[in-house]
């Protein structure tokens, strides 16, 4: 199950969201070598992963195995602050029910050679879509290489795409918009060959206030 967890309310998962940040700069910086990402303590964090911004964590027990992050578009974020070139003069769609899908990952080292659609993916992909359900959200701004555009088509977005592939970092990255529809999460769910639903069931919230691992701008 992947638990999601609320910038503001991460002062409360200190433990869970240290692990988080090892875990994908084991993924983004050492796996994908996202150089310009690493750092000397091992954690990638960024001044997006404040209070606004939302966690999806996959564990197994008590490993992050999987990842997602969403980004309220009414907020700076990185189509918008970033990289906003890669648009090409095209204006993305923004709003209070629209968000930015981010920093998806699932561990590779994890993955089960003798399957061919890897679970830890399938069940990440169905909770970015229950999570957009369960926040009212109408889609979501992702950048992403060409082939995943295909793979989000498959597993049940309306996908459109805002410009043509740009070269960043040596890799074409094409921004498109991904509309949520009622059959996302089931769509997901059933190619993979996975039982739902993903996404844990919301807990009660603890008292608000800042979370004491939010970075500082830099």
């Amino acid at each position: 199950m992947i638990q999601m967890i609320e910038g503001r309310y991460g002062r409360h998962h200190a433990d869970l969201m240290e692990r988080v940040f090892r875990f994908r700069h084991r993924f983004f910086v050492d796996h994908l070598k996202w150089e310009a990402l690493r750092r000397p303590d091992g954690r990638e964090i960024d001044a997006f992963d404040g209070p606004d911004c939302v966690h999806l964590v996959g564990l197994d027990g008590d490993e992050v195995v999987s990842y997602a992050r969403l980004l309220a578009t009414t907020r700076p974020h990185l189509q918008s602050h970033v990289y906003p070139q890669i648009l090409q003069g095209a204006v993305a769609p923004t709003g209070p029910h629209i968000y930015e899908w981010t920093r998806c990952a699932a561990a590779p080292w994890k993955r089960d050679g003798t399957r061919a659609l890897d679970p830890i993916s399938g069940y990440q992909f169905a909770a970015v879509a229950e999570a957009a359900e369960r926040l009212g959200l109408d889609g979501l701004l992702v950048q992403t290489h060409p082939i995943i555009v295909e793979r989000l088509i498959s597993i049940g977005w309306d996908v459109e795409p805002l410009a043509l592939p740009f070269p960043y970092d040596g890799k074409p990255l094409m921004p498109i918009y991904a509309r949520l529809t009622p059959d996302t999460a089931a769509t997901t769910l059933a190619v993979y060959g996975l039982a739902g639903p993903a996404l844990e069931a919301p807990a009660e919230r603890p008292g608000e206030g800042p979370a004491p691992w939010a970075p500082a701008d830099r």
